[in-house]
């Protein structure tokens, strides 16, 4: 990551930060719920509410999580790649966790951002 330190460290950039982190985990915990509890009710129940209603809430909140992601790249100059990944994992199963704290560890474990909390 090649962003300047001052992008970096200002307010904007933790708070843009903190917000991706928060949305990581809804839309995470979202799909995971989903996945684990609605699918399976909907073919086991034959009830499809849970999961229509389920997809829609997980549809307006991964909108959110794009907003959240296009303005933490914005601040933190994220290359093609490490877009490509924060975008992805809004829609895979469990990679959401995995790939908000390697986002959150590789730009909070820099020198220059040590006070900025996690």
């Amino acid at each position: 990551m090649n962003a300047p330190r001052e992008l970096l460290t200002d307010r904007g950039f933790s708070g843009a930060l903190f917000r991706y982190r928060v949305m990581a985990y809804v839309v995470g915990v979202m799909l995971l719920f989903l996945c684990v509890v609605a699918i399976p009710l909907q073919f086991a129940a034959n009830s499809p509410q849970v999961a229509n209603v389920g997809f829609t809430i997980h549809g307006i909140l991964y909108i959110i999580y794009l907003l959240s992601v296009a303005d933490l790249a914005r601040r933190a100059k994220f290359r093609l790649g490490e877009l490509v990944a924060l975008v992805c994992a809004g829609f895979l199963p469990g990679l959401a966790f995995y790939v908000e704290h390697r986002t959150a560890s590789r730009l909070l474990a820099r020198d220059e951002f040590s006070e900025i909390d996690a």
